[in-house]
């Protein structure tokens, strides 16, 4: 196999990239920031950083953005892979549902790519090295290769015994480290997103993945080394430990043949596995661009991800050029144009329009970049198409070129020259081709987007449905946020989930599926179900049998009667006191100050030391208390607490809150890895209802939510840590209404991220979560019902409150919804349950079959006009 025996690249150290030039590179990779939802001035915010930056850079840089094939499959694999280490009663049945789903996923998405785009910028350390350095006044540029020449001669390499001119001081390189590791902290400010160095082996990647023909066929290479420890001994006896490169390491990463297919095409092949695949490559150059750009509106990067349903790599080389070199190089341009213009005097003759609009052009640059005092970037724009056909290549080809044309940039394919263009994706590659370098000023750099991405999900876990636009699937890992894994670069560490959305939108449905699909992945869930929706789970669920869920209507048997007693649902009995505070405060209508709420206090300190204590001995207390009431006011009020709660006591609901003494009560208990909560019987008040108006019955549903709260906040604390668990509060906003309630919730909230539990929180309204939205992860927002409603629902997910973005969540389909993952990128995506079992299983419409089908029928006849 042919190999590139003069490989640019010499070491790879870390992120540093050490070139054969004597160039030092560091890359790094660029998360991402999110731009699709952002107004004029939020878009105005990262192209201002971005543009500081690159005025007050003085660095050559390398600007990457490569495409990769989301794989599926891959990430299935890796899901079932995690699953076959774990130990739980579903594990077999996961293994089989992911199995299935792989299949399935494979046969729907095969005629379609979809590709998420990673962003790399490269940045030369050394000053001395950058590419335009010397490029200006000739004699100064003698005297400078000069010094260099003499300052390399007095380097140890040159003067220790046993050390090689190209080795590479341990030294340098840990001063090359400190310098890399302070500028990972101002790109991290200007490019708006979290950053990070790559590392060893993600460099390695960098460099290997130009050879690649298929989207999975290059892999991290662990414990690679391009180079060994040397150590080199001075005449004075000092010692000097160095790095010795490998040329030969560089030879295996050059795994694919390259042939020139013709003069514009480079056909790649290599050996995957037992079969030869083999990917068709075709460079294209800018050879024409305006050198300035107004934004918004120059978001090329951003709009190729956007818009092209095929893969495009960019790389972009920047050389920076001093302000006073470019205006000097512009000066005698100027000059050189007067000449010419002269010289067709002399001929009688005037220049051609060309020249003299070169000759504007000239002049114009030249007085803006004395105006502004801008640096230049001398830069090549490259862009890599590949297909497996020549056709299809050529199709591409020419979409990208019309996609291009909109914004000024005039691409072409220079006849034998893809050699060239390959190497320009290299790290530490020098340009092999100068003819088409474009001088451009930092706005067009700061302009193009760099980094603006519309990745989103986890690439991982479970597969949720796919983003409205292009279709590109969502994978999700619940318990990731938590993990703390190096590389994973989330921007929130909780792992409560916000679900919000009106009425038969998927709000529950979403839930449903979350809950199910991490079951299904080896957590543990509780749902807490005041609706009492899930009856029919019992009978079992697709891949999850009977035997393995739970469905508890409490109140349909005898023995639930106190078992919802806070004393009996409480991590501790002081926390037992005060959720018995707020309940019977709110129940019986007393407030700090009023005789009543003394009373009901004493009452509850004097219950908390008894043994077995409980509401029903506290209502006994206060009977047996009222003779020894010294005046008439606290005769009174005791009374009137002891009728009210004699009367709250008849309700047959109440009988799960209110226990007695000596009573024989089933203890709520999770045993099996779904279990769902109900109560028989509950009905609470509509979100609207005024608070003076709510019936007794409702308000003891909304006591009875408080204390199940209190018992979720047990169920958290005695699992086990390392397996993670999902509390579903559906509803929640009923809870929150009270103060403990709201303070079970954000206990949970809180403090999942130590007790590996996730609290679901689903509610109709954006106001519903006011505060609260600081704490949480993953958000997900379907269609609101109100125009204020959305523009605060844009606000907790950080986005423009412009009359836009609330009409696009208002009208927001069944389905689909916005989400925003822990990285902090939203997306709209549609929910997608694959099978249609689920999807049934999960509905919570009135619909049956029949009317479905009715119905689609019925659309089809007013849609054919039949």
């Amino acid at each position: 196999m042919k190999v590139f025996t003069d490989f640019p690249v010499r070491h790879i150290e870390g992120n540093l990239a050490f070139g054969r030039d004597g160039s030092v590179w560091a890359y790094y990779q660029v998360e991402g920031f999110g731009y699709d939802f952002r107004d004029t001035m939020q878009k105005i915010h990262p192209y201002n950083r971005q543009l500081s930056f690159y005025v007050e850079n003085v660095h050559d840089l390398h600007f990457l953005m490569i495409p990769s094939l989301t794989d599926v499959s891959g990430i299935i694999d890796e899901t079932i892979e995690e699953i076959s280490r774990k130990d739980y009663a579903l594990k077999e049945n996961g293994i089989r549902y992911f199995q299935s789903l792989k299949r399935t996923l494979a046969a729907q998405r095969s005629s379609r790519e979809t590709n998420e785009y990673h962003s790399y910028i490269g940045v030369q350390l050394d000053p001395r090295k950058n590419e335009m350095r010397k490029i200006g006044n000739l004699g100064l540029a003698a005297v400078t290769t000069l010094k260099d020449l003499v300052a390399g001669f007095t380097s140890p390499v040159y003067r220790a015994v046993g050390l090689e001119p190209n080795d590479i001081l341990k030294r340098d390189i840990e001063q090359w480290r400190r310098q890399a590791d302070g500028l990972r902290e101002t790109l991290g400010q200007s490019m708006s997103s979290l950053v990070r160095a790559l590392t060893k082996e993600e460099t390695v990647f960098l460099i290997e993945q130009n050879f690649s023909v298929t989207h999975n066929d290059t892999r991290l290479r662990k414990g690679y080394e391009t180079g060994m420890d040397v150590t080199g001994i001075e005449d004075s006896g000092r010692v000097h430990e160095a790095r010795r490169s490998n040329s030969k390491a560089f030879y295996e990463l050059q795994n694919a043949e390259i042939e020139e297919y013709d003069q514009k095409t480079l056909k790649l092949y290599k050996m995957v596995g037992e079969e030869i695949e083999e990917n068709y490559v075709q460079y294209l150059v800018a050879d024409k661009i305006s050198p300035r750009s107004l934004h918004p509106g120059s978001e090329w990067m951003l709009h190729l991800q956007n818009r092209l349903r095929f893969p495009v790599s960019v790389s972009i080389k920047a050389s920076f050029m001093r302000n006073d070199q470019i205006i000097k190089q512009l000066s005698d341009v100027r000059l050189a144009y007067e000449d010419q213009r002269i010289e067709a005097a002399k001929g009688g003759s005037e220049v051609d329009l060309k020249v003299s609009k070169s000759e504007s052009g000239a002049i114009q640059m030249e007085a803006r970049f004395q105006e502004t005092g801008y640096p230049a970037y001398v830069c090549s724009f490259v862009f890599k198409v590949t297909a497996k056909d020549p056709d299809e290549l050529r199709v591409r080809v020419d979409e990208l070129k019309r996609e291009m044309n909109q914004f000024g940039m005039h691409l072409l394919s220079p006849y034998g020259e893809m050699i060239s263009y390959f190497m320009e994706f290299i790290p530490t590659s020098p340009r092999y081709n100068a003819d088409y370098l474009q001088y451009v000023e930092p706005t067009k750099l700061a302009g193009m987007m760099f980094a603006a991405t519309t990745n989103i999900g986890d690439n991982r876990g479970f597969y949720l449905g796919q983003t409205l636009k292009l279709n590109r699937p969502v994978f999700i890992k619940p318990d990731l946020a938590a993990k703390a894994f190096e590389g994973v670069q989330n921007v929130v560490d909780s792992l409560a989930v916000m679900i919000a959305g009106m009425t038969g939108k998927g709000k529950s449905f979403l839930i449903n599926l979350f809950a199910y699909l991490s079951v299904l992945s080896g957590s543990l869930a509780l749902i807490v179900d005041p609706k009492g929706d899930r009856k029919r789970w019992a009978e079992g669920l697709p891949f999850i049998p009977p035997e393995f869920i739970s469905v508890w209507t409490l109140g349909a048997d005898e023995r639930d009667a106190g078992c919802l007693d806070p004393f009996r649902t409480s991590v501790s009995t002081s926390e037992a006191k005060d959720i018995a505070m707020d309940i019977l405060s709110f129940l019986c209508d007393k407030h700090l100050g009023d005789v009543g709420f003394t009373q009901l206090s004493e009452a509850i300190e004097h219950e908390g030391e008894q043994d077995d204590p409980c509401l029903g001995g506290l209502r006994d207390y206060l009977k047996a208390r009222l003779p020894q009431e010294t005046t008439d006011r606290r005769r009174e009020s005791c009374m009137e607490l002891i009728e009210t709660l004699e009367t709250l006591g008849r309700l047959q609901i109440s009988r799960l809150l209110f226990g007695e003494k000596g009573q024989r009560y089933r203890v709520l208990e999770v045993s099996k890895p779904l279990q769902v909560l109900m109560v028989q019987n509950l009905q609470l008040p509509k979100n609207d209802k005024d608070r003076g108006k709510i019936r007794p019955i409702e308000k003891i549903s909304e006591a009875i939510l408080i204390s199940i709260a209190a018992f979720t906040k047990q169920y958290m604390f005695n699992q086990d840590r390392h397996i993670h668990k999902i509390v579903v509060q559906d509803e929640a906003k009923t809870v929150e209404r009270s103060a403990e309630g709201k303070a079970q919730l954000d206990f949970i909230t809180r403090m999942g991220r130590h007790y590996n539990t996730t609290l679901m929180k689903g509610t109709q309204n954006a106001s519903d979560y006011d505060e609260d939205v600081a704490n949480m992860g993953m958000k997900f927002s379907f269609a609101l019902k109100k125009y204020d409603e959305s523009l605060e629902m844009l606000r907790y997910f950080n986005l423009p409150d412009t009359p836009a973005n609330a009409e696009y969540l208002n009208s927001l389909d069944r389905g689909t919804a916005l989400f925003q993952d822990i990285y902090g990128r939203t997306a709209a995506i549609r929910i997608h349950p694959v099978y249609k079992e689920i999807e049934e299983a999960f509905d919570s419409s009135t619909a049956t079959e029949e009317e479905r089908t009715y119905e689609r029928q019925r659309q089809e006849r007013i849609r054919t006009g039949v």
